[in-house]
This record gives structure tokens, sequence and C-alpha cells, in this order.
């Protein structure tokens, strides 16, 4: 069985401090047992300012997790927030690390960080947590990370967030953290070993009958590069929807939700969003994730009451688990900037609908890491897949 705390500090002017605060809240909320782990979401000044190697030397707790925007946990909403979700268990094992060179090869990176665990392990593993960074999406889209995941670990639920900071276009100090050191391009984790039994939840975006367009086909692609849709260049594909003009993306074309669905080697077809970066020199779309050639595309406008809405629903679904130990939610930073001029409101819901006794985090993403249901990408997952989505906010209840 697992426990946890989920604790914070907005003391950004003293690190000291902002441990000494962490610290306190730990000792007066939960009693640690055997093992333990600490999930970090926070803005990137706290870890600019060096309070990961104070932190792992005050709590005596491996680390992982990295850098976001907007925070919301059981006692707080706001930014320029250090959030820690400590999980700790009697029989449960926690391991942690970090690639080297995950941006040069990615398999072979998140091998050798993995492998050292997975042959000591004792107990069989029930879930990975992982935390890229979301620099040089472009070069290597979301799915890579799950993708090479899997391949070391198997069959086993794979969850987490690239990380982000609040520049927005090049997220230049977005970092991922592992104990007293940050990265801007490595992937930090945590395998979870023994009796974990998690749950997922994934919120997307609705459907449109009156679509920018719908059910296109992807005719030539190269993972996330998209050469052609409809045997078009996907620039002059564009232009003809009214998307683009002289090879350019329209304003506001990066905001929109692309909706693909594609069935996979098992023969069911599913649904998940990307998100569109940009345009290059040959006219081809660039987009965060992979697009597979045959798969349709969806184009779709949601507006703040739409992702809401979703959201609401999620969340009122997570609050009927009657045995959760913890929660851990991303959402996608797209979603944040399309609920208007109130930019906590989605965070609030969620911290509003949860039970006040369960500790959770949430915060925002740069792309979102989680299985969705078969043959279903709205709510509960129990039959799933591991997939990376953007727009989307997902869960993981322990």
């Amino acid at each position: 069985m697992i426990k946890s705390v989920s604790l914070q500090t907005t003391n950004i002017d003293d690190m000291e401090q902002a441990v000494s605060d962490l610290a306190s809240q730990l000792r007066e909320k939960l009693s640690l047992l055997r093992n333990s782990v600490g999930i970090v979401q926070c803005d990137p000044e706290f870890v600019e300012a060096g309070i990961m190697p104070l932190l792992h030397d005050a709590l005596g707790i491996d680390m992982v997790g990295g850098t976001t925007v907007s925070v919301a946990t059981n006692d707080i909403i706001g930014n320029h927030i250090f959030s820690l979700m400590v999980l700790t268990s009697d029989d449960v094992e926690f391991y942690t690390g970090h690639t080297n060179g995950v941006l040069e090869d990615c398999d072979a990176a998140i091998e050798r960080a993995m492998c050292p665990g997975l042959d000591a392990a004792k107990l069989p593993l029930g879930l990975a947590l992982i935390f890229p960074t979301v620099a040089d999406s472009e070069r290597m889209p979301g799915d890579c990370y799950v993708e090479a995941t899997m391949r070391v670990c198997g069959d086993v639920p794979v969850f987490g967030t690239l990380s982000v900071d609040d520049t927005l276009q090049d997220f230049d100090r977005s970092m991922s953290v592992h104990n007293s050191e940050a990265f801007a391009r490595e992937t930090t984790f945590v395998l979870m070993f023994g009796d974990v039994k998690p749950k997922f939840f994934v919120a997307t975006v609705p459907r449109y009958d009156d679509a920018t367009f719908s059910n296109v086909v992807i005719t030539k692609s190269d993972d996330n590069i998209v050469q052609e849709i409809n045997n078009m260049t996907t620039v002059k594909f564009f232009e003809s929807v009214g998307m683009a003009d002289d090879g350019a993306l329209k304003p506001g074309v990066r905001l929109l939700a692309y909706t693909v669905t594609h069935s996979g080697k098992d023969g069911v077809s599913r649904s998940f969003v990307r998100a569109l970066s940009d345009v290059d020199e040959n006219g081809h779309g660039l987009f965060r994730g992979k697009v597979p050639v045959g798969s349709t595309l969806t184009v779709e406008s949601p507006g703040a009451d739409d992702i809401l809405d979703a959201t609401i629903r999620v969340m009122q679904q997570i609050a009927q688990v009657d045995d959760a130990q913890a929660v851990l939610i991303y959402s996608c930073i797209v979603r944040q900037l399309l609920v208007g001029a109130d930019t906590l409101k989605e965070l609030a819901h969620v911290k509003d609908t949860l039970q006040s006794n369960v500790p959770f985090v949430a915060s925002y993403s740069g792309g979102e890491i989680g299985p969705i249901g078969c043959g279903c990408d709205r709510g509960r997952c129990d039959k799933s897949i591991n997939a990376f989505h953007n727009y989307s906010l997902i869960a993981c209840v322990l």
C-alpha cells in the first residue's frame, strides 16, 4: 500500500527557508515508511536558484520530476510554486534515475538508465513515471519516450509529462530534475515495483460537426513530420482550407486541436490529439507527436467552456474512486492558454472536485504521457495502451 502527501512552498527568494518549509510539512503530515520517493513539479526559478541539492540533502529521499507554469495541490493554487508529492510504502519499491544522451539515441539512453533497476528488482514492475523535457520536441516527438520505455519495461503502464516553462514557444527554461541535478535535455523517471494498481483517466477535446475540416487522410509522413495530406503538400492543403497563406501558417493555427485517428496493429481504431508547431521550408507540417501514414485528421477549435466541461466530467469520475491514495494530474499548457483571462480556472475545478483527504498535485504540461482506453480516448481507461497526447488532461490515481 502507498501513502502520500502533497507539499508546497511559494518562498522563491530564500531556498534554505523554502526547504525548511517543505521539510516541516513532511514531518507534520506523513511518517515515512521503508521506501519513499518525491515527485516534483515547480516553477523553473526554484531549480535555477538551487533548491534541488538542498532539498535532497534535507529530506534524504530520491526525487524526480520537472518544471511547469502553474500548480494546484490540496492547499494552494497558483504560479511560482514548488510542489512535491511524496509517496511512501513498505511493500512498493521505487527506482529513480535519469538518461544520458537521450536526444542522440533515445532507446539506448533509456535502456542504460532503467536496466540496472529492472535487473535488481525482486518485485514485478507495476508503473513507470517518466519526465522528459519539451526541448527539441520537433526532433524528438513525445512518442519516442513512450516507445523506448516500453521496449525496456515491457507491457506496463507509462505515465508522465514533458516539462515546460512560461517562455511558451521555445520552452528554453524547461528542465527535468533528479535528486540534486537538473537537465535541459534528459529524461528522469521512477520505476514502481510491487502491488501497484494505478487507474488512468483522460480528457481530450470534444468532437464537432462543424470542424474546420474532418477525416482528411495523411498520405505521407515521417514520424511527426507530415509531408502530405490528401496527396497535397501539407502547407498547400492548409492554404486550400484557409489555414495558411503564402507558405506560412495564419495566426491561431498553432492553437487548434488536431485529432488523429489510426488503427493499430490490433486493428482497433484509436484517436489522440496532436499539436502543430510549424511548417518547415519544404512545406511539411511539424507536429509534437507522431502522425502515422493512413491515419485521418480532424481539426477543431475548442473554446474555454468545452475544455472546462471535459475537465469537470473527468474529475467527477476520479472523485468516485473510493480507494485513492494519491492523484497526479497533468494538463496541456494549451488548455491553460485557451480558458481565458482566469488562467487558473481549470486547476480550481480540479481542486474543488477532489476530496480534501486525497493528496494530489496538478500542473501544466508540454505533452502528456498516459494510457488511452481500448477504442476510446475519453474517460477512465481500464484496458489500455500507452500513448503520447497533446491538448489533453491526464490523471493517474494510485
